[in-house]
């Protein structure tokens, strides 16, 4: 991207008032989903009934941006670069886990709260737990990896070697 390109975004995104522009720019949406993910990437349906029905926002890569190099990056660095969908976890009102088992097998940082007091002891199946929502975009940066010189990099040191040796009759000499 050049610089003129550049300033065209800034102009035309940040406006007359100059507001900041992102690398990685997101849209805001508010979903009613059936269902999430836990901490643990189990699917749990959430809880819903008539017009009680949980909304989260949730602000995802715009989809020009998303997995593509980052905008207002140096152009040594842009193709190493990235924006990433990122995630974060919010309160839901979720079905309680079927068996004993499955909550043994899962309890790894795995909190229930009871979503209404007493309901869990009455069997109403409902309780409080994370779900994954989309939390945002950001720029990463993929360092390039070290190139192997293996057979250049043994050479050098044989030779440094040679050299230390020479260095140390010659030492011994004086």
């Amino acid at each position: 991207m050049t610089y003129r390109e550049m300033q065209m975004i800034l102009q035309k995104e940040g406006g007359e008032d100059g507001l900041p522009v992102e690398c990685c720019p997101t849209v805001e949406e508010m979903i009613q989903p059936r269902g999430g993910r836990t901490r643990e990437d189990m699917l749990v349906p959430l809880y819903r009934e008539g017009e009680n029905v949980q909304r989260f926002f949730e602000y995802s890569c715009r989809p020009d941006v998303l997995d593509k190099p980052c905008r207002f990056v140096d152009r040594k660095f842009s193709n190493q670069s990235r924006c990433v969908q990122k995630y974060s976890f919010a309160y839901a009102i979720v079905q309680n886990p079927g068996s004993e088992q499955h909550r043994r097998h899962h309890h790894r940082e795995h909190y229930h709260f009871s979503a209404f007091s007493g309901n869990t002891a009455s069997g109403s199946g409902w309780t409080l737990d994370y779900i994954k929502v989309r939390s945002g975009c950001s720029c990463e940066i993929i360092p390039k990896p070290k190139k192997k010189r293996i057979a250049s990099t043994k050479a050098r040191k044989a030779k440094s070697k040679q050299r230390h040796q020479r260095n140390q009759e010659l030492d011994f000499e004086t």
